[in-house]
């Protein structure tokens, strides 16, 4: 897995929540899960233009309480679709957890980082180190970088690769009941 991502920056504010922003709440409650069909709502009712310029590889800066309210994960399903990356000053546990399941790699405590970087900027991201590097100013800045406990989940895929993992290395428990 690549920890070190760059891409363009589209940067959020403070409080923004799942449901009704990062995902519309019928796509939410729909229980959808193919990425196909939860991207062309990725951030729509935030910003009805933002999935239009979104590539693959881009990252999402948002303030504090990225992913606020319930802990659902239809966002962040279209978000790993894409290649997406997040750097947030801060995310509710409940949203990082499903960020660790999915595999989506995160850097969740950079305090100041939506000051730092604009709407638009290239920058570059090195989740295990946590520095930020906005390479339209060519300054840089140092966060937490991403826990060695959390690297091995999502390097294993998240829950899903740490479950295929573990029943690798116990057949038995793979087995169906007779």
């Amino acid at each position: 897995m690549n920890w070190t991502r760059r891409g363009t920056a589209h940067v959020l504010g403070d409080n923004v929540p799942h449901d009704g922003a990062v995902m519309a709440f019928d796509i939410v409650l729909s229980r959808t899960t193919d990425p196909e069909q939860l991207i062309p709502h990725l951030f729509a009712e935030l910003d009805p233009t933002l999935k239009d310029r979104i590539q693959p590889g881009d990252l999402i800066v948002a303030g504090r309480n990225f992913l606020s309210g319930k802990a659902h994960n239809a966002g962040l399903i279209a978000m790993k679709a894409l290649g997406l990356s997040i750097v947030c000053e801060s995310m509710p546990v409940r949203a990082f957890q499903g960020v660790v399941a999915l595999a989506l790699p995160a850097l969740i405590e950079c305090p100041g980082i939506t000051a730092f970087v604009q709407n638009g900027d290239k920058i570059e991201v090195d989740f295990l180190e946590g520095t930020v590097r906005n390479v339209s100013t060519n300054e840089q800045r140092e966060f937490a970088g991403v826990a060695p406990a959390v690297r091995g989940m999502i390097e294993n895929g998240g829950m899903k690769g740490l479950l295929r993992d573990h029943l690798r290395r116990h057949p038995e428990l793979a087995q169906r009941p007779t």
